[in-house]
C-alpha cells in the first residue's frame, strides 16, 4: 500500500519533471514537435532519471523504461508508474490504453498519465493521476480509454458508471461492465448502440470478422433473426427499424439495406392460419403469426434473457405477458386492435 510520504515524494518528482519538460519544449520547439511516441518515452524516461538523485526519495536505478512490454511505460520504484501519451494536434485528448490492462505490472499501485501536446505554437506537457483523465471508452481493435487532460472533478468515465477505477480494473469482466453501461445509455438516449465485440469466447457471443449482407443469409437464419427482432424491438411492427438495424450490425454482423421487407413486404393479408379474414390486415400481422413458434421458444429461452436484459429490459420479469402488451400497443398504431393471442393457432397465455 502506497503511503502518504511516498505519494508526496512521487508528486514532487512529477512536478519537477513537468517543469523541466515544458522548459525544454519551449526552447527546442522543432525537436519536440518532431518526436515520435517512442522518442518521447525516452525523453520522459531520461528526464525522470535526471530528476532523481541524492536529494530525491527515488534513485536513478529505480527508474525503468518498459514500453512495449508492460503497462505503464515507465516504472518508478516498486509501486509507481507513468504512462506516456501524446498528440501532434493542438488539443489535450487522445485514445489511451486498453481497459483490460492485461500487461499491467502487478506491483504498480499508482499510475500517472504524462501527456505531451506537441501541436500548437509551443509543445506543452501535463501529468495527472491516470484515473482522473479517462473520459470515455473508445474502440479500435479493442475497448480503450479515451484520455482528456482537461477533465474536471466528477467527469471521468468512472464517475459516469458509478464505479471506481480500481474496482473496474480488478473486476473479472471489465468489457462486459462497460458494455452494459453503454447499452443502458443507448436505451436512454436512443439512436445508438455499442458495436464492439465482447470478450466472451463462446461461439455465439461475437460478430465475425466479416459483415454479411442479409441477402446471402439462409431462409432459416433470416427467420430466426426476424423472430429475435420482434421480441427485442417490437417497434418494428409500426415501422421503426432504427434500433433493429443497429442491433443486426452490432450483435449479428448483418447489414439489411431494406429492413422493412422481412416484416411488412407484400402489403395486406386476407387470410391468417388458413382462415379468411373479414377485412384485410397489414402484412406484419402475418409475419408475427408465422414466427409464433420461434417467438415462444425465445421467450422461454434462458440463454436469450441476456439479449432481452440488454435491449428490451421492459419485458422483465414476466417476459411473455409483457411482450404481448408491447405487441398489442404496437399493433394498435397500425390500426389492428384484435387481441394478440387471436393471431395464433394457440394463445401465448
Amino acid at each position: 500500500m502506497v503511503g502518504d510520504i511516498e505519494l508526496r515524494a512521487f508528486q514532487q518528482l512529477i512536478d519537477s519533471v513537468l517543469v523541466t519538460l515544458n522548459e525544454k519544449a519551449a526552447k527546442e520547439i522543432k525537436r519536440f514537435k518532431g518526436m515520435s511516441p517512442s522518442d518521447l518515452e525516452v525523453e520522459v524516461f531520461q528526464t525522470i532519471k535526471d530528476a532523481c538523485g541524492e536529494e530525491s526519495f527515488f534513485q536513478k536505478d529505480e527508474v525503468k523504461l518498459v514500453s512495449g512490454m508492460r503497462f505503464p511505460d515507465i516504472l518508478v520504484g516498486r509501486n509507481f508508474g507513468i504512462e506516456v501519451k501524446s498528440t501532434n494536434k493542438d488539443h489535450w485528448t487522445s485514445t489511451g490504453s486498453s481497459i483490460v490492462e492485461s500487461t499491467r505490472d502487478k506491483d504498480v499501485e499508482c499510475i500517472y498519465l504524462l501527456f505531451g501536446k506537441l501541436g500548437g505554437d509551443i509543445p506543452e506537457f501535463r501529468c495527472r493521476p491516470y484515473p482522473d483523465v479517462l473520459s470515455e471508452v473508445a474502440v479500435t481493435h479493442s475497448p480503450r480509454y479515451r484520455i482528456d487532460m482537461t477533465l474536471g472533478a466528477g467527469e471521468t468515465i468512472f464517475d459516469k458508471m458509478g464505479v471506481s477505477y480500481e474496482d473496474l480494473r480488478s473486476s473479472k469482466n471489465q468489457i462486459a461492465a462497460v458494455q452494459n453501461y453503454y447499452r443502458k445509455m443507448a436505451l436512454v438516449e436512443g439512436h445508438q448502440m455499442p458495436w464492439w465485440i465482447s470478450d466472451d469466447k463462446s461461439a455465439d457471443s461475437s460478430v465475425g470478422m466479416n459483415i454479411r449482407s442479409w441477402r446471402i443469409l439462409s431462409a432459416n437464419e433470416k427467420s430466426n433473426l426476424v423472430a429475435q427482432l420482434l421480441v427485442l424491438f417490437p417497434e418494428v411492427i409500426f415501422g421503426d427499424y432504427e434500433n433493429a438495424a443497429m442491433w443486426l450490425v452490432s450483435v449479428q454482423g448483418v447489414v439489411c439495406t431494406n429492413l422493412r421487407d422481412p416484416f411488412s413486404a407484400g402489403g395486406q393479408v386476407r387470410q391468417l392460419n388458413g382462415v379468411m379474414l373479414d377485412s384485410p390486415m397489414p402484412h406484419i400481422v402475418k409475419t408475427i403469426s408465422d414466427k409464433y413458434p420461434l417467438i415462444v421458444s425465445l421467450l422461454k429461452d434462458k440463454d436469450f434473457l441476456d439479449q432481452i436484459s440488454a435491449f428490451n429490459p421492459g419485458l422483465l420479469p414476466d417476459v411473455t405477458s409483457r411482450w404481448i402488451e408491447q405487441v398489442q400497443s404496437s399493433l394498435s398504431r397500425v390500426g389492428v386492435n384484435i387481441p394478440v393471442k387471436c393471431l395464433f393457432e394457440e394463445g401465448l397465455m
